[in-house]
């Protein structure tokens, strides 16, 4: 069975077939008792951007739990940290083995990532129908 991670949130706006909710996410260090003066702490508020069909039933103000696959989590990772980490690194590698210009073999793995990114940027409608996220109205 697929595990779902899941994130409380306030809806802050609604439009036809799209709720935005807003999240305050804060580090998994949180927990930790010296966080209050500790300057590693990552606070922030995210806007998350749903689509729905039931996007009517939804109000500003809301309180609702925003939830998507965790296995997409994985894959966001995977193709935002990971895939670009193994091409910058396989290109420095093989450049500096082939060429004898370091100004190429540290030059165009940077390009070679560039253009990584370029290609998820162009399939990015593609990509965010499959990172879909769920939401669900929270009993106050």
């Amino acid at each position: 069975m697929a595990q779902i991670a899941s994130h409380d949130g306030k809806v802050i706006a609604v439009s036809p077939r799209l709720v935005k909710v807003e999240m305050h996410v804060v580090s998994a260090c949180s927990s930790c008792k010296a966080h209050a003066s500790c300057t590693f702490v990552d606070k922030a508020d995210k806007v998350v951007e749903v689509e729905t069909d039931e996007w009517k039933q939804f109000n500003e103000g809301d309180h609702v739990t925003v939830t998507v696959n965790e296995s997409l989590g994985l894959l966001a990772v995977l193709l935002a940290y990971i895939l670009p980490a193994v091409l910058l690194i396989a290109a420095v590698v093989l450049l500096s083995l082939f060429t004898h210009s370091e100004i190429i073999a540290a030059a165009l793995p940077i390009v070679i990532v560039a253009i990584y990114y370029l290609i998820l940027y162009r399939f990015r409608n593609r990509l965010q129908k499959k990172f879909s996220f769920g939401l669900t109205k929270d009993n106050e």
